[in-house]
């Protein structure tokens, strides 16, 4: 397994930014970033991923970073009309940022933090090969957690077009590969409720999935979560 380009690589038709490791038994770690987020955010965490070996990648996503930004995220609007196809840009990018990686699906391990988490778990859910997944205060069950946002934005029920649109990426409609899993959410996260987590982690009902629920932490990725993704990787992959 080689990967020919090291740092970021704003010449490929996905930009991303690569953390080389020395670990070439390891998984490559492809992280992604939330809503609002930059790859520049976490750098930090793709050093100390390095440092103990892993080949981290960092993708640029649609509307953040070179590929464009948005003047205000947090817009109601906003959110409600681009949040979505965002993540399914996302996933369905995936396998082309494998080719411009020149590797193989079961090399990779996905990651995703909020935003980030979403398209993670889809990724993971819709590519079997895939060695394993990490979702931090993200979802897996996108029928649930739209029902969610619309309850909090004050919105109708989905149209059955729209329901029809979200099932084909929402990870409870895909079978369980049955690799290693890890979910980790705040139990007072008040932007993206637990809800989705909890449903994924009952469909999936298997001793490979780890859920681990961090107590009085709002939409955060913790220092304490840091070190529980070293651990369960150190675990898992070592």
């Amino acid at each position: 397994m080689e990967i020919q380009s090291i740092g970021p690589n704003s010449h490929q038709k996905l930009p991303y930014h690569l953390f080389q490791g020395t670990n070439t038994k390891a998984p490559i770690l492809v992280i992604y970033h939330g809503w609002a987020g930059s790859t520049v955010g976490y750098y930090d965490l793709a050093e100390e991923l390095q440092e103990l070996g892993y080949t981290v990648v960092l993708p640029d996503i649609v509307h953040h970073d070179s590929r464009g930004t948005i003047e205000n995220y947090f817009d109601v609007s906003t959110r409600q009309h681009m949040f979505w196809g965002t993540v399914f840009q996302t996933i369905d990018e995936f396998d082309m940022l494998i080719a411009d990686l020149k590797v193989n699906k079961k090399d990779v391990l996905v990651i995703g933090s909020s935003m980030g988490g979403f398209i993670a778990n889809s990724i993971f859910a819709k590519n079997a090969e895939i060695q394993g997944l990490v979702n931090v205060n993200g979802s897996g069950a996108f029928v649930i957690t739209d029902d969610f946002f619309r309850k909090t934005d004050g919105r109708g029920e989905l149209s059955g077009k729209e329901r029809a649109v979200l099932e084909t990426y929402d990870p409870i409609c895909y079978a369980y590969s049955g690799k290693p899993v890890l979910l980790m959410h705040g139990d007072s996260d008040q932007t993206n409720d637990i809800s989705g987590q909890y449903a994924y982690y009952a469909y999936c009902s298997s001793p490979d999935v780890t859920f681990d629920i961090y107590n009085e932490v709002d939409h955060q990725f913790t220092v304490d979560m840091v070190d529980g993704l070293k651990s369960w990787l150190s675990e898992n992959f070592n």
